[in-house]
């Protein structure tokens, strides 16, 4: 009886073995589900789509197993990408084309921002950027996205960057901070807390997204091997994040929640406007610009960049394939 029963157990073990080879042949048959570690760089609201897709299922239907994890600046972020500690990031231009320019083999597979976002605002008593002259400007860094959008508006102003001082102060709150005190007379903001600074009567003086409209902020960034031996997995996410982010673009109620959800905002009128000013300018099929690295190359000190394209920091293929099924005009 034994030796009956053991044969039946072989004999169905078999045949479930057979059976599920032959689902997993069918065309359309559901994928193994697959962990997957995404990564994303600075508490700003323009990755709201990051946020959609992870809590309204948008990876889970594409049956990844995903976490999503913050680092605190790009250059952390990359280094876990470098390390394997996270699979996909959403990575900012110049942390990765650093980390290219050093010898790391990692591409960007898409586009989550590709305009440079933000506004600049002038203290109450400047009425028009030729006032600039002699004052003093805020920045986070040099070499940081708000020193890159300091060089740019000044240029749109037709001013010299020689007509301003900038001063380095942190972050957006301590470039807050110094303008309420009259130590800085202009800098950049980022909503939400540019509505803050709206409501506080400060001036401002343009539109970054108007002045470089063609800039890759940050999108999703792969090691080449990861690339090569999960290539299924980038195809999922990125399949995923194009359909969050068209519904996202759709939805405000649903898309200032997670905002406040994910940042931590106290005031649902903040995620709103947040909302508003991002959600128009996110990509659904995540193509960069041609032209979104000139600004990163130009302002790039490293020898390696004076003959660098785009070509050398971006892969399309994965866009490519997606695009061949038909979903960016399906979402459109």
């Amino acid at each position: 009886m034994t030796k009956t029963l053991d044969r039946f157990r072989g004999v169905f073990a078999a045949a479930a073995l057979c059976a599920a080879a032959a689902i997993a042949s069918i065309p359309g048959a559901q994928a193994q589900t697959q962990k997957v570690t995404l990564g994303w760089t600075s508490a700003d609201a323009l990755y709201g789509p990051w946020f959609y897709a992870q809590d309204k299922g948008y990876f889970k239907k594409h049956d990844l197993d995903s976490t999503l994890i913050f680092f605190d600046s790009g250059t952390k972020g990359v280094q876990a990408l470098i390390s394997g500690g996270v699979d996909v990031l959403c990575a900012d231009a110049g942390a990765l084309m650093n980390a290219k320019f050093a010898g790391f083999d990692g591409v960007f597979v898409g586009t989550t921002m590709g305009v440079l976002t933000g506004s600049v605002y002038a203290s109450k008593a400047i009425t028009k950027p030729a006032e600039l002259k002699g004052a003093r400007w805020g920045i986070s860094s040099f070499g940081s996205e708000a020193h890159v959008a300091s060089r740019i508006a000044l240029a749109s102003f037709k001013l010299d960057p020689k007509d301003v001082t900038i001063v380095q102060l942190g972050n957006q709150g301590n470039r807050l901070a110094a303008l309420d005190a009259g130590q800085i007379q202009a800098t950049t903001f980022l909503p939400p807390l540019s509505r803050r600074v709206e409501n506080a009567g400060y001036v401002k003086l343009a539109d970054l997204p108007d002045l470089a409209p063609d800039y890759f902020s940050v999108g999703p960034a792969v090691s080449t091997s990861f690339l090569k031996s999960k290539r299924d997995v980038v195809t999922r996410t990125l399949t995923a994040l194009s359909e969050a982010t068209a519904a996202y673009k759709k939805d405000r109620a649903g898309g200032a929640a997670v905002i406040q959800k994910y940042l931590k905002i106290a005031d649902i009128k903040d995620a709103e406007y947040a909302y508003d000013y991002y959600a128009r300018l996110h990509p659904t099929d995540q193509r960069p610009s041609s032209k979104s690295f000139d600004i990163h190359l130009r302002n790039s000190t490293d020898a390696k960049a004076k003959t660098a394209t785009i070509a050398d920091f971006f892969d399309a293929t994965v866009l490519d394939e997606i695009e061949k099924t038909g979903l960016f005009k399906k979402l459109q």
